[in-house]
């Protein structure tokens, strides 16, 4: 496989020192964003690196491999922060590609965090990595949307990173490359910065990858550089096209519409009290049927608003009501419109609805666990960038 790339790393406009590492050659691309303050998130991104470089150099030829190297490498950066309480809480996000060998045009894609991995192909953008990050799981679960997701107050809160707990959750990736793709490889201070949109315009501006993946840094820093940016453009150039599959035929059989047609009745004159009250039962099961669907459908939402208090609310029904069916309160909560990001609070204000009372709850951060600032523990799985 004919590969070409470039990569570049900078500390941003308002960061003091950079915490990202990278690695990238022929068959191997790493970037890590490291976490922790001072130089410890430094130490667990380097250490992150250098200990799957390690282990891949005679290659890596399936997932569990990859995953095993990356699991040796949180195991790692996990030990050293035992053995110097400077680095205690370091921790790191990874995204890797690994070029695998064989007669398939392959690569594997291992993650951890929200570092992302991109596939640009045919002028179309397309994630390959899963954010493990609180505002995905928000997405997921269709709480947020994922332009809302980009300017949630919580986007730095990640679910899962490497060396905060003695093991890790790996997810990897196998993927079919072809002549003409483009990866990106990325730490969160480009995708923070700049909107997939804005990446795939780059990557069809320019062809050579050094020069691309800086002129995505350089729109990071326009936009703002809140934080380091990584970024690795690897492109794939030989005459390796996949061949084309075509999907397999449906063989689902689809069941006969049959339509009965009643049978004919006698006419009949006569109309006795049975009609009479077969008519009114009828009548009244229609009645009973309208006010039974819509006091289900007025139940059924929830949504989140101010009371008289000026306290945020979950409410059961729906805004304003319907009909007689009234909104009831579901949860009652001590936050006050002074408590909450502007963001939230215009969604409180607007009357925000969801199809449970967990999920407004979730999207306030009610059942949030406490959120764990990983320069100072390391006993939990959801840590503050």
């Amino acid at each position: 496989m004919k590969l070409r790339w470039g990569a570049t790393t900078d500390v941003g406009m308002v960061r003091q020192q950079n915490e990202d590492s990278f690695h990238a050659e022929e068959n191997l691309y790493i970037v890590a964003d490291g976490m922790g303050g001072h130089n410890a998130g430094e130490v667990a991104s380097a250490l992150a690196v250098s200990t799957v470089r390690s282990g891949a150099r005679m290659g890596i030829r399936t997932p569990d491999q990859f995953r095993e190297l990356v699991q040796q490498a949180n195991t790692a950066i996990y030990t050293a922060s035992l053995d110097d309480s400077t680095q205690s809480g370091m921790g790191t996000t990874l995204t890797a590609a690994a070029v695998v060998p064989g007669e398939e045009p392959r690569i594997l894609i291992a993650n951890v965090g929200d570092s992302r991995t991109y596939l640009f192909r045919s002028a179309a953008l397309t994630r390959l990595s899963v954010d493990h990050s609180y505002v995905q799981e928000l997405v997921n679960e269709g709480i947020i949307t994922p332009e809302e997701a980009r300017v949630h107050p919580r986007r730095n809160i990640v679910t899962r990173a490497m060396g905060i707990d003695r093991n890790v959750q790996v997810d990897v990736f196998s993927h079919l490359v072809r002549t003409g793709d483009r990866l990106v490889l990325c730490s969160d201070g480009l995708v923070d910065e700049v909107t997939d949109i804005e990446i795939a315009r780059i990557l069809t501006e320019h062809s050579d990858p050094q020069e691309t993946a800086e002129a995505l840094v350089l729109v990071a820093n326009t936009n703002g550089g809140r934080d380091n940016t990584t970024v690795i453009v690897l492109d794939i150039l030989d005459d390796i096209s996949a061949p084309i599959v075509l999907d397999e035929p449906d063989e689902t059989q689809q069941m006969p519409v049959v339509i009965e047609t009643p049978a004919p009745q006698p006419a009949t004159n006569k109309k006795g009290r049975f009609g009479v009250a077969l008519f009114w039962s009828a009548l009244v099961a229609i009645v009973l049927g309208v006010f039974t669907v819509v006091g289900v459908y007025a139940r059924s939402g929830y949504f989140i608003g101010f009371n008289d208090q000026d306290n945020v609310v979950v409410y059961r029904g729906r805004p304003g009501g319907m009909l007689w069916f009234q909104p009831t309160v579901d949860t009652q909560t001590s936050l006050s419109s002074k408590d909450l990001p502007e963001y939230v609070r215009r969604e409180v204000e607007t009357n925000r609805e969801f199809t449970s009372s967990g999920q407004a709850a979730k999207y306030l951060m009610l059942d949030q666990m406490p959120i764990v600032d990983v320069s100072t523990t390391t006993t939990s799985t959801t840590v503050a960038k």
